[in-house]
């Protein structure tokens, strides 16, 4: 059966993903630190909630200039992420807990985590899905990272990595849709 991470609120960098069937609980939290001269770095601490004990999993360090590469720790082990596209959806790989490939990729406007040396028609082992119902006045959102059991080996992998993945690609989208609004930058002028 699938395991199903629901985010309490749909920003990968300040909340919770909970599945209560399986008693398991990450959260991720994010400080901004504003450096005179040197803009604002802030860092996301994802830590697991196990038997009432809430221990650390990993940790991404996000630099001042949008163009240096984030630091991504699980555990002690430091991840690099490796970039192997060129536009905005530009797939990330990076080596798991067991020395495997995996590749988060955008499908459809959704994040999924492929792995690499397994035959492309493999299913993905982590989809990132958002939902929307309308209810009289207001309109909820929910999300989950959906996980097949074969992957929960590397859970703590898949978590952090998909922070980083999808607040980066978040990051990307938002910077181009500004650059396509003629309104943003001459009200930026103003």
């Amino acid at each position: 059966m699938t395991l199903r991470l629901s985010l309490a609120k749909n920003d990968p960098l300040q909340t919770t993903f909970s599945c209560p069937e399986h008693a398991i609980h990450y959260t991720s939290d994010t400080v901004t630190r504003n450096r005179p001269f040197c803009g604002s770095k802030a860092t996301t601490t994802v830590r697991k909630n196990v038997v009432g004990q809430s221990l650390h999993v990993g940790i991404i360090d996000w630099p001042a200039n949008p163009n240096d590469r984030p630091a991504v720790m699980v555990g002690s082990r430091r991840i690099e992420m490796t970039k192997t596209g060129l536009y905005t959806s530009s797939p990330e790989k990076f080596q798991g807990v067991r020395g495997e490939w995996y590749e988060w990729q955008i499908h459809e406007c959704r994040a999924q985590l492929v792995p690499l040396k397994v035959a492309r028609s493999q299913t993905c082992i982590a989809t990132f899905v958002t939902t929307f119902t309308q209810a009289l006045f207001r309109r909820k959102e929910s999300a989950a990272l959906l996980i097949p059991p074969e992957a929960v080996h590397i859970l703590d992998d898949i978590v952090v990595t998909f922070i980083y993945f999808e607040n980066r690609w978040r990051e990307r989208e938002q910077a181009r849709s500004r650059s396509w609004d003629p309104g943003y930058s001459a009200g930026a002028a103003l």
